[in-house]
């Protein structure tokens, strides 16, 4: 029924906006004056006689809070509607109401209401010396009892914090909702614990006079609070004592105003006190958080300031003078004097005055979270509501930039600052264990780096002494050194694509043509100091938009090359066919990966220089028609015309490698007459032979040039440009299967001990079990691939009839076949997401035996994405709040998929990691529910783990940690449990 506040933006102004909405008030007949305001004219005034204390907006601009007096002296809360007062159509509108709900509970006057920063409640505080938490009911609203006044939500009290002796006169909600300050007149600020209400943390004592306002650090390090005692003094929220008294500005100051609402900047550099004095004359205070200084001022009001507000954001705009971008924090100001006014930081002057906007003091202030709404409530008992457009009040800045300006100011975030914890040593014992598992863990240590310098490494294939020489068209020789690859990473696969495949004769390079862009970054400067006060924005204008936006990257046109391209360092020289890439080009055990067809975005392509014909397969050709760019979702496979791959598993001797020979268009056919064109058919054929002897064991001839190749030790299969698929004893060249014939193009092909695995150019994905000659598996990867880089390779994971096809492609995803399902499901996360979690729990060791052991581990160090050499760039500007929270969600989406593999090493070594996440973030609530699920039975619930053995673990990763006296007590009361269970068991 509601518009939310951000969906409301097509009422925008121009310029600023002042109303005053008679129907907010807390009159008794306060229902018949909403209903009856749609008669009257806007801005007839009506009769309030009940003062209005305190207002508050909603964080998602909603709805709006107002507290002050009731009937019969007692207190009132009422929640209105904030449409109404933004737009005059919906004001109009009968069906939208305007009153939400009406709350009587309170039995004195209501001083203070405010919304926690999350929204989910709302405090308010008064004379009954009392704090209710409100929170939003499921149940449908009623009629007030005693009035005439229906609400159409309904309010339920969560807790009533009871604690103070007097009178509470301010309450706020700490940065990020993990405690509630309240100041009241028994002298006294109380620091409420809000996961454990009604609990009262910390109570802190000091000030000798009425205590008026308090208002917290956003950065959360402090908590500032005013009294009568002409002083305000600044608390350290780590062990909530005094870090600053300050009484100097205070001297002069009088007991004349009912509150002291102070307020602290959105950047965390200035804290602007209520009542102040400067030469007899009132003002609001300006305390430098660098060295509390105060050495400036808001000065202009005839009487006391009452409350000060800052808008929640950290504005940006561009002074029109110097045309350079200005940050700056905005502050809205009221006095007793009737009077608000509205002030940059970066102007001497304020930015407006509204006189005589109210019949009496002005008591409170509130922005929006959007930074261009205002609302202030007066004593006399009305409302009055400020809309700026965005060209006065400034653009605010993104969440992510405002945390990146506080981590230069002060290296970290609201997210980042954690409740102080403990540092007091309760046991001994702890310590005792701490040592001594500090001291095992580096005696292991020890001892593997020994073993790893003593154990013998079994050695790999290494190359030959033998070269590989061979006759190119025009007769000149070219000596190619054979290289043989090590195993990839303990993975058992043979790759076409990846190990196997060369690339084409004529690789088309994307080059950057560094002359033909330019990228030019925006220099923003700092504020012009001729119009800042000194100091007061100095710091403000050292954190500008360079470090804070992401300039634009243009796109880079793609040059194509022809001819001319270096092999192995050297330029071709003289005429002739160019020389070809083998395998035994490559350097690092891989091919070079597969050039994608089409480009990912249009770009101008310079026309290509002339290229011998038979240098360039006919798969290579780029598409340039909607048909042919919505069929070849892939690129087709393509080879040189002299390949050598070495036969895995195959014997071996002295200066003998047996090798697969594809030899595309080795003779042309003298025998038959030429056809259509003049050109005749030519001859392929693929040989096993020895590079020692130079013998050929077998040969099979075919009529079309093999496009991609795989070989393992039990056979090889290769796919020919007639999509004709050959599977053949790599012993004795028998056919083990008559050629299949392809439903397209291939584009990679893979063996893995007994399966094929062919991935066509449309995405098709075929699988065969070439021994027990019958498929496996026949599905489309279209919604996998497309609009992205490609197939990485595709493996079979498991042993047997358990075995289930995985997909990985290039930008690092993993997909396994889900059999009950019949659908793909994701391993791992995507790159969008990976980029913002905590690297620490996220990489894996490429070489390690965890990598190389447990099938995800494996899966994942294969996609490239994982492993501690990726290239992944994490972001700097994720807040630690996200960060923590995506860092759980992937730990826990592993274990899931551990349980899918049913992978007992994986799900163990996720659940290992999963803890010590919960150690480094100091989450003990989770924690314990992690022990007691390893406490319960001791059966493994399906993950196949020892839960008590790896309880006994994860106590010992406590005692590991840095923070370990944190989780002292969590520490002996589960080992001494485990204890206890193992005494019973014996």
């Amino acid at each position: 029924m509601f518009i939310n506040l951000y969906e409301i933006y097509a009422y925008e102004v121009t310029v600023m906006q002042l109303l005053k909405p008679t129907w907010v008030n807390h009159d008794v007949n306060i229902e018949r004056n909403c209903l009856s305001y749609c008669t009257n004219m806007r801005g007839t005034s009506v009769n309030r006689d009940k003062a209005i204390f305190s207002v508050d907006i909603h964080p998602d601009g909603s709805r709006f809070a107002t507290g002050g007096q009731g009937q019969d002296s007692s207190g009132r809360v009422v929640i209105w509607n904030l449409q109404p007062v933004v737009s005059e159509k919906a004001e109009e509108d009968e069906k939208i109401p305007k009153l939400l709900c009406q709350l009587d509970q309170h039995l004195g006057c209501v001083n203070s209401v405010r919304w926690s920063n999350a929204g989910n409640y709302l405090a308010s505080a008064g004379d009954d010396k009392v704090i209710i938490i409100w929170q939003q009911s499921s149940y449908g609203g009623g009629t007030v009892f005693g009035s005439n006044v229906v609400n159409v939500e309904s309010w339920r009290i969560v807790s009533s914090l009871r604690g103070h002796y007097g009178d509470i006169l301010d309450v706020a909600w700490s940065p990020q909702d993990v405690w509630l300050a309240s100041a009241s007149i028994d002298n006294t600020v109380v620091i409420w614990n809000t996961a454990k209400w009604p609990e009262q943390h910390k109570v802190l004592r000091g000030h000798t006079g009425l205590v008026k306002g308090v208002t917290w650090d956003p950065i959360g390090r402090y908590i500032a609070s005013q009294a009568d005692d002409k002083s305000m003094r600044v608390w350290r929220t780590s062990n909530w004592t005094t870090e600053q008294k300050i009484t100097e500005p205070f001297v002069e100051c009088g007991g004349t105003t009912t509150i002291l609402r102070p307020s602290w900047s959105p950047d965390g550099q200035y804290l602007v006190s209520a009542h102040a004095m400067n030469n007899g004359g009132p003002t609001a205070q300006i305390i430098d958080r660098d060295g509390w200084n105060t050495d400036k001022d808001f000065v202009g009001h005839r009487k006391a300031i009452t409350c000060v507000r800052f808008n929640p954001n950290i504005l940006n705009k561009q002074d029109p003078k110097t045309g350079k971008q200005v940050q700056y924090c905005c502050v809205a100001i009221g006095s007793r004097d009737r009077s608000i006014s509205i002030w940059f930081t970066s102007l001497k002057r304020p930015l407006v005055v509204i006189h005589d906007i109210f019949e009496d003091s002005v008591l409170d202030l509130s922005w929006s979270k959007c930074g261009r709404y205002l609302m202030s409530v007066s004593k006399d008992g009305s409302l009055a509501f400020v809309n700026f457009s965005l060209d006065e009040i400034g653009k605010p800045l993104t969440v992510e930039q405002t945390n990146v300006v506080h981590m230069k100011l002060y290296g970290n975030t609201a997210f980042c600052v954690k409740p102080a914890a403990s540092s007091i040593i309760e046991n001994l014992e702890l310590l005792r264990l701490k040592e001594e598992e500090i001291a095992r863990e580096k005696n292991t240590s020890q001892k593997s780096m020994e073993e790893k310098r003593t154990t013998a490494v079994p050695p790999a294939a290494g190359p030959t002494n033998k070269q590989i020489e061979m006759r190119t068209a025009d007769g000149r020789r070219r000596i190619t050194p054979m290289f043989i690859p090590p195993p990839a990473e303990g993975s058992k696969l043979q790759n076409g694509s990846e190990t196997s495949l060369p690339v084409t004769t004529v690789p088309i390079d994307t080059s950057v043509n560094t002359g033909q862009t330019n990228s030019t970054v925006p220099v923003v400067s700092t504020p012009d100091l001729e119009a800042v006060p000194a100091g007061l924005s100095a710091r403000i204008g050292e954190v500008n938009m360079q470090n804070t936006e992401k300039s634009l990257v243009p796109s880079i046109p793609v040059k194509r090359k022809g001819e001319e391209y270096q092999t192995l360092g050297k330029k071709r020289r003289g005429r002739g066919r160019p020389p070809t890439y083998s395998n035994f080009d490559r350097v690092d055990g891989m091919a070079p990966p597969p050039v994608s067809s089409r480009p990912s975005s249009p770009v101008n392509v310079p026309t290509p220089l002339p290229t011998p014909q038979s240098a360039i397969p006919p798969s290579t050709t780029v598409a340039t028609t909607d048909a042919a760019l919505h069929c070849h979702l892939l690129p087709a496979a393509s080879m040189p015309r002299l390949s050598r791959i070495q036969i895995p598993g195959a014997q071996i001797s002295e200066g003998n490698v047996p090798v697969l020979v594809i030899e595309n268009d080795w003779r042309l056919s003298k025998k038959v007459n030429a056809g259509v064109g003049g050109k005749a058919p030519s001859v392929h054929r693929v040989s096993r032979s020895d590079t020692g002897s130079g013998g050929k064991s077998w040969v099979v001839y075919i009529t079309s040039p093999v496009r991609i190749a795989s070989v393992t030790s039990a056979g090889a299969a290769f796919a020919c440009g007639d999509n004709a698929l050959h599977m053949i004893n790599v012993d004795d060249g028998e056919y083990l299967l008559p050629p299949v014939q392809l439903n397209g193009s291939p584009s990679q092909l893979f063996v893995q001990e007994q399966s094929i695995i062919v991935l066509t150019t449309d995405a098709s994905l075929t699988i065969w079990n070439f021994v027990k000659r019958k498929k496996v598996l026949m599905e489309s990867v279209r919604h996998l691939v497309e609009n992205r880089s490609g197939v990485k390779c595709v493996q079979m994971s498991g042993e047997g009839d358990e075995a289930t096809p995985v997909v990985i492609l290039k930008t690092g995803e993993a997909y396994i076949w889900y059999k009950e399902l019949e659908s793909w499901v994701q391993l791992g996360e995507s790159a969008g997401v990976r980029r913002h979690i905590n690297a620490e729990f996220s990489l894996l060791q490429p070489y390690s035996l965890v990598s190389m052991q447990n099938p995800l581990s494996n899966i994942l160090v294969q996609s490239g994405s994982y492993s501690g050499s990726s290239r992944l760039c994490f972001s700097s500007s994720t807040s630690s709040e996200v960060k923590r929270g995506m860092t759980e969600s992937f730990l826990k989406r592993m274990l899931t998929s551990a349980r899918h593999l049913k992978s007992s090493p994986d799900f163990r070594f996720w659940y290992k990691r999963l803890a010590k996440f919960y150690i480094s973030e100091a989450m003990e609530d989770e924690l314990r529910k992690l022990f007691d699920d390893l406490l319960g039975p001791v059966h493994s619930g399906g993950s196949g783990v020892d839960k008590r053995e790896m309880l006994q673990e994860f106590l010992k990763e406590i005692l590991l940690a840095e923070n370990s006296i944190r989780f002292q007590r969590l520490h002996s009361e589960y080992h001494e449990q485990l204890k206890g269970l193992s005494e019973d068991a014996i």
